[in-house]
């Protein structure tokens, strides 16, 4: 580096406003392992300075989430050392050198602590406070009206390269199908009750005391929301006439109470759509909530699961739900009163899919998506977003960052294909890196929850009360439903629908179908509850979904996605599946053609996590193979009772666990195929963690399944079994042991 460059570089010292820490810091900034310091700034040339020491170890170095060194700190005395340099960074966006705490230390080293001393580059940013100050000049351009839109003639749709099934799709018994009919069972008994659900003993609208009210009472949206999309969903699959009459009950309720110019009439709209702050109070972060903050999650949150209700009773084929949606958002899109504010209030980022969701609907309009764009369009983070900048997420400086962060990320993908619009697609899929990389634990339950202040990049939080919020996974699942539709062939975001279905849904109810808030990973199991929270909202609704997973349907494929027993009566034929997967990977396809001798293209995902490859049949004879995340696709004249069969490779991985929440020796998850994987053990103090001694590498070849309990492994030498999370139960168990010879 010459003297000039050297001369135009910033020094950013360890508590300078660029540098940000994650983890376990101690006073000095002093970490543990897997503890991380961010540094933002702008391109051209960084350099970050530790501390050497005896007392110190090896640390790891990033520049963007890309790996670049690791670096020995160990020094025979205290002494700034310079850990990494790079010139020539190119970009006008911001930029993270990350650095990492490691366990690995030099020998002669008595710890592994990093010690940070401060970093210098040519433009250093405070990236949460420049955040803030994009954020804040886009809210005042929405506010004036001012913020500009593409007219519907510029718009270039995009299609959907296969479709998933709405109808045609019926479940066989098996593990999903015993989750599906118990989530049937919650809403019928649920419509019995006085509030569809058992509230708590206080009303929200009116602050008395009451036997039934806590979220019904302060979001009805919400409520019949939940109980339509979950009656109405599963009326998609089979007819029966109880989930039926609940939904044309709550449809003549809505109409008798929807005010003559559309307004969906729970509530006084003058308590329901006034902003939680001003704009000055967010500007000055000073955010102080007015008198009737609690109820702005209704112009949001509430009218969007109403809105999903209310779509999945048009699909149903309820008569009267197109026209009253339609007139509730033909009110909504005139408001602008409302909605130059819409974003400033409780948990506003819901509010983003309404309108896209609508407008892809029967009854859909293009001022749904202009409102959107008006209104809801944050540029300043899907900018982020495209620049796969992780703190997007953690730092987002609206209404607060938690896992309905993602929700924006579904509104992106149903803007992309109306307007064909790239800067939607790039934010979609850079969003989706960061997620995936930073702010999911390993078999999927999200890291990223509304409480414990920040969740940061790659923190990933297991100890912590309020982890694994079953919503965020269900969102989860509905942005990689789009995705899957957009780019069939591409196996990653089926693969995270099935986390979701198997890791989540399989897992957020208990025995009597009432609803777990968090997916915990350690302890014990959240105490589940039947309230009309938004985990009972988002799952209710997604269970009556999971059929529509399974499989895909283009102009000339069927694709089958997921493993799970099911008949599928597409426009080519009749499909059955049967398999008793995931506790073997054998699976049969009885191919019927609706015309014998019809040629059409069956393909089958070779999932990511299977060993080697995946070899099918057709008819008893050799067809074809794929490796793991490929496809096989059979294109071919079919005749009535053709067979598929194939089985499927799979065993356990080991995940390492790089997160916040160490312990004495490394944390490991286990995972058999697509299955979260837990250690009965008795650890409901968190910090107890089991310790299985063996080397992680010789841990899967031991694991043989017990003989009379399918996918229970017991831990040879020790009292420790593994079992599916679903048989998790509140004795204790952990999904992170330390794993070490």
């Amino acid at each position: 580096m010459n003297i000039a460059n050297e001369n135009r570089l910033k020094k950013a010292g360890a508590d300078d406003d660029s540098v940000l820490y994650f983890g376990n810091w101690e006073r000095g900034r002093t970490a543990s392992a897997y503890s991380r310091c961010y540094f933002s700034f702008y391109g051209g040339t960084v350099k970050a300075y530790a501390i050497a020491g005896p007392g110190k170890g090896i640390c790891s170095v990033l520049l963007d989430g890309e790996y670049q060194a690791a670096v020995d700190c160990y020094g025979e005395r205290e002494e700034t050392i310079c850990i990494f340099e790079k010139s020539g960074i190119p970009g006008a966006a911001a930029h993270n050198l990350v650095v990492i705490a490691g366990r690995e230390k030099n020998e002669r080293s008595t710890g592994a602590a990093l010690e940070i001393a401060g970093f210098a580059a040519e433009a250093p940013v405070n990236y949460p406070g420049e955040l803030k100050r994009r954020m804040n000049t886009e809210y005042a351009a929405i506010r004036k009206n001012l913020k500009p839109w593409k007219d519907p003639g510029q718009w270039r749709p995009v299609p959907y390269a296969a479709v998933m099934p709405e109808r045609g799709v019926r479940l066989l018994p098996g593990i999903v199908r015993n989750v599906y009919d118990k989530n049937i069972e919650n809403i019928k008994y649920n419509a019995a009750l006085p509030d569809y659900c058992e509230g708590e003993p206080m009303d929200f609208l009116t602050g008395e005391a009451r036997s039934h009210a806590g979220w019904s009472g302060w979001l009805p949206g919400s409520n019949e929301g939940r109980m339509l999309a979950g009656a109405a969903g599963a009326l998609r699959w089979e007819e029966d006439g109880e989930l039926r009459a609940i939904v044309n009950r709550i449809i003549g309720d809505i109409k008798a109470r929807m005010r003559d110019d559309g307004y969906f009439n729970y509530y006084p709209e003058e308590i329901s759509y006034v902003p939680d702050h001003t704009m000055e109070q967010w500007a000055d972060h000073t955010q102080t909530p007015n008198n009737d903050a609690v109820f702005s999650e209704r112009k949001n949150y509430d009218r969007v699961f109403w809105t999903r209700g209310m779509l999945a009773a048009m699909a149903a084929g309820n008569p009267d739900a197109p026209a009253l949606l339609r007139r509730m958002y033909d009110w909504f899109n005139k408001q602008e009163q409302h909605l130059t504010h819409i974003l400033l209030g409780g948990n506003s980022t819901n509010g983003t899919p309404g309108g896209p969701l609508v407008y892809h609907s029967a009854v859909g309009k293009p001022d749904d998506i202009i409102t959107s764009m008006r209104y809801f369009d944050q540029d300043y983070w899907f900018a982020a977003f495209a620049e796969r900048q992780p703190l997007a997420f953690s730092h987002y400086p609206g209404e607060r960052p938690h896992c309905y962060a993602l929700l924006p990320l579904e509104a992106l993908a149903d803007e992309y294909r109306a307007t064909g619009d790239q800067k939607y697609l790039d934010a979609l899929l850079g969003a989706w890196d960061i997620y995936h990389d930073h702010y999911k634990h390993a078999g999927g339950p999200t890291a990223i929850c509304e409480m414990h202040g920040p969740y940061p990049p790659g923190t990933r939080y297991i100890t912590t009360g309020h982890n694994g919020e079953t919503c965020g996974s269900v969102f989860w699942g509905w942005i990689n439903q789009r995705l899957a539709q957009l780019y069939p062939r591409e196996e990653k975001y089926i693969a995270q629908i099935e986390e979701v279905v198997y890791n989540t849904l399989c897992n957020c109810r208990d025995k009597r179908g009432h609803t777990r808030y968090h997916i915990r990973l350690h302890g014990k199991k959240d105490g589940a509850g039947n309230s009309n929270s938004c985990c009972q909202v988002s799952s209710t609704m997604a269970i009556s979904s999971i059929p529509q997973y399974i499989y895909l349907a283009s102009r000339d494929t069927v694709f089958v996605n997921l493993f799970i027993p099911s008949e599928f009566d597409s426009e080519f034929g009749k499909l059955t599946m049967l398999t008793d997967f995931p506790a073997s990977g054998a699976v049969t396809i009885r191919v019927d053609p609706a015309r014998d001798g019809e040629r059409f293209a069956v393909s089958l995902r070779a999932p990511h996590w299977i060993n080697g490859s995946m070899a099918v049949s057709v008819n008893g004879s050799f067809a074809a193979s794929a490796s793991a995340g490929g496809r096989i696709t059979l294109n071919r004249p079919w005749r009535n009772g053709d067979t598929i069969s194939f089985t499927i490779p799979y065993g356990f991985r080991l995940v390492h666990y790089t997160g916040t929440d160490q312990a004495e020796g490394p944390r490991y998850t286990l995972l058999y195929g697509p299955l979260l994987m837990a250690l009965a053990a008795d650890c409901r103090d968190a910090g107890t963690v089991p310790r299985i001694r063996r080397k992680p590498e010789d841990l899967a070849a031991s694991l043989k399944p017990a003989p009379d309990k399918p996918l229970h492994f017991p831990v040879p030498g020790t009292a420790y079994t593994y079992l599916p999370y679903w048989d998790a139960g509140d004795e204790g168990f952990t999904c992170l042991p330390v794993i070490e010879e």
